[in-house]
């Protein structure tokens, strides 16, 4: 269950999504919920193992397809990983930090790496996208 900051989120992106002309569907919503309510970012497979709970009819085909539409939407982004893709949402600014060792996948404020990304782009030349920040490492359990 979606606690009241969470149905805002959720209604909020319905919003975004309707005033672009698009369509929200059921399935759109269970995925923006899911994962809302799932540790981190999550595969095509876990979102539907999820959503399968409460709508059966949702088949992992229209699990793909909506997360495709999502991402086109700006609603979810994609979070690359050796062999599988992971998706999460995308209406809170942040990056990410993954560990080499376990994989294990953090998120950073967009607001931490800001001054970076800028004094980065002063000495490289470089104008970096501030919606896709991956930094690699090993986390403290791995070092």
């Amino acid at each position: 269950m979606l606690d009241t900051d969470d149905r805002v989120r959720v209604d909020a992106i319905r919003d975004q999504i309707r005033a672009g002309g698009r369509r929200w569907t059921i399935a759109k919503g269970a995925i923006v919920e899911a994962l809302l309510a799932g540790p981190g970012h999550l595969s095509p497979q876990r979102i539907h193992e999820i959503i399968a709970r409460q709508y059966p009819q949702i088949d992992p085909s229209t699990v793909y397809r909506a997360l495709l539409t999502l991402a086109d939407e700006g609603v979810v982004h994609t979070l690359g990983q050796p062999g599988e893709a992971r998706y999460g949402l995308a209406d809170e600014p942040h990056h990410h930090a993954i560990c080499g060792g376990c994989g294990l996948q953090s998120e950073i404020p967009a607001t931490a790496v800001a001054r970076l990304l800028t004094a980065a782009g002063a000495v490289t030349g470089f104008q970096f996208d501030r919606d896709s920040v991956t930094l690699t490492g090993r986390c403290v359990d791995c070092a």
